[in-house]
């Protein structure tokens, strides 16, 4: 089989560059501030509403369809505005 499909929460996808994990929740759940200073980090909303400050300062608030991409060395924090979806793209950097 060429191709691959999977829609569960977790660990979708890992190779030697890149993780890509969908996660979700409930209105009012957050995301805890972190980095991933190994990567560059695309972050798509697929349901719901999310609430993303980086580094605790810039704030994007998305809905499905957005795409949020930032150097993981900056700090994310996020908070469910609705139930939500969203997936995240870790694309390791060179080394």
């Amino acid at each position: 089989m060429a191709g691959t499909v999977n829609q569960e929460l977790g660990l979708l996808f890992q190779g030697p560059n890149y993780v890509i994990v969908k996660k979700g929740g409930k209105a009012g759940e957050k995301v805890e501030k972190h980095n991933h200073p190994e990567a560059n980090i695309i972050f798509t909303v697929v349901k719901g509403k999310v609430q993303v400050f980086l580094n605790e300062t810039e704030e994007h608030v998305l809905v499905p369809g957005q795409v949020l991409e930032f150097n993981g060395d900056n700090y994310i924090q996020a908070t469910l505005v609705e139930d939500s979806e969203f997936v995240v793209n870790l694309i390791h950097k060179p080394e």
